[in-house]
């Protein structure tokens, strides 16, 4: 399953983001969920600059992986399900961690993240597309307001290089 959001940030309509989901089953550990980014070459120097500043805070029920540039126009990142670490049920795995991060899609907790840590200005809008081996399931609109806040306040465009 995929979920493409395709103008998340404040000013910018040719960058986006898409999050890909590998099938796993319910009971094994949630597998990382790679986040591409695609736009033009300045903004994506600066989101890799700045994803970094995501990757190294480290919540206790999950992390993002340090972003990796493909190209001048491909940036990767991930997120890694930290909520059972090497621990069991009857351990005292936070379960309820494991099912938020489970059922919860990571485009939410990225851009929760990006507003929150980044404090980058997200687009008053968001849209997003879910499909699963090439068929449309469903597609979203949705006011910030209803995923984050409040927004950040600096844009991805007109940060220093």
């Amino acid at each position: 399953m995929s979920i493409k959001v395709p103008a998340p940030f404040a000013g910018l309509s040719d960058l986006g983001f898409t999050a890909q989901y590998r099938a796993q089953q319910f009971n094994e550990p949630l597998r990382d969920v790679p986040l591409l980014f695609e736009g033009p070459e300045p903004p994506m120097r600066r989101l890799a600059e700045i994803l970094q500043t995501l990757s190294g805070t480290k919540a206790s029920t999950y992390a993002w992986t340090d972003p990796v540039m493909l190209s001048d126009e491909v940036v990767i990142l991930a997120f890694r399900d930290r909520s059972v670490d090497g621990q069991t049920v009857s351990d005292g795995a936070r379960i309820a961690d494991y099912v938020l991060n489970l059922v919860q899609p990571v485009v939410f907790t990225f851009l929760h993240d990006c507003a929150a840590i980044a404090h980058l200005r997200l687009s008053d809008v968001i849209e997003m597309r879910v499909s699963a081996e090439n068929k449309s399931i469903a597609e979203f609109v949705l006011p910030l307001e209803d995923i984050v806040r409040p927004n950040g306040e600096r844009l991805l465009w007109g940060l220093a290089s």
